[in-house]
């Protein structure tokens, strides 16, 4: 029964951000050889192209965010008209970017992952 009121107040929540890229989905690039017509019918177009010192660069971004919360209040909630809110709460973001940069041809010149997963993400709102 004390289970049951405990999980009264559980909250789970997830959201993705577009698909997310692994280094498998991405193997098929060859540097000076693939072009972003190759590129884009492989994974998909970009989400932003821009222009930088190396040539043009497009980026792939995306996401997985999941967060947990338990209110203790929601338990008094069963037996008093009013509640406080006591929750403890996680929450981990985690955004990713591939980033191809081309040469004036519009064929790689080169690409690679700014953030891989790592165990922790890179926000906690939880200090626990």
């Amino acid at each position: 029964m004390l289970c049951l009121l405990l999980c009264t107040g559980c909250s789970v929540r997830r959201v993705v951000f577009n698909d997310v890229l692994t280094l498998e989905q991405v193997n098929f690039i060859r540097i000076g050889e693939t072009t972003i017509h190759e590129l884009v019918d492989r994974i998909g177009a970009p989400d932003d192209i821009s222009e930088s010192e190396f040539g043009v660069v497009a980026l792939y971004n995306w996401s997985d965010t999941k967060s947990a919360s338990l209110d203790f209040g929601a338990i008094t909630r069963l037996f008093l008209p009013y509640s406080p809110s006591l929750t403890l709460r996680n929450t981990g973001i985690t955004p990713e970017q591939l980033q191809v940069v081309f040469d004036p041809q519009w064929t790689v010149r080169a690409y690679g992952f700014s953030r891989r997963r790592t165990d922790e993400p890179i926000i906690w709102f939880w200090p626990f």
